[in-house]
């Protein structure tokens, strides 16, 4: 598996910036990635891009092609449950492109709604990224992340 596993929807393919961020037009939510190893990273696009249909999918995928683990990260609103399922559908459509790689999922809300965080998809959505290697992380606004 390549660092370039689509041909189109990258915003660059193995380069090593030392910052890398994510914003949602809708919200206020940001996720930044901060590269101080340097490793290779490539970002897509995945709603209306990589996944151009009208059913559920996550925003971005952030690929470090260095540690060969994939973020699979969701800006949003309030709506975790939606947010969940965003991250779910995309897992099922991509994750064959990943194979050898670790499965992250990266969650960040302008606010949660505490009753959407005993949701059982919360739950299932955390074992199966555990079951790849990899940790759901949920945060509020801003979500840094050092690697």
């Amino acid at each position: 598996m390549s660092c370039k596993p689509f041909e189109t929807c990258f915003e660059f393919v193995k380069e090593k910036h030392s910052i890398v961020s994510f914003r949602d037009k809708k919200s206020s939510t940001k996720y930044i990635y901060k590269n101080n190893k340097k490793d290779e990273l490539s970002k897509y696009r995945i709603d209306g891009c990589i996944i151009n249909d009208n059913g559920s999918k996550c925003d971005y995928i952030l690929i470090n092609c260095t540690k060969k683990k994939v973020f699979f990260i969701e800006l949003k609103g309030s709506d975790l449950v939606k947010a969940i399922e965003q991250i779910d559908r995309s897992l099922d459509l991509l994750l064959s492109y990943f194979e050898d790689y670790t499965i992250e999922a990266r969650i960040v809300l302008t606010r949660v709604n505490t009753v959407d965080l005993k949701d059982i998809k919360l739950l299932k959505l955390e074992n199966r990224i555990k079951n790849l290697k990899g940790q759901l992380i949920k945060q509020t606004r801003q979500l840094d992340e050092t690697n």
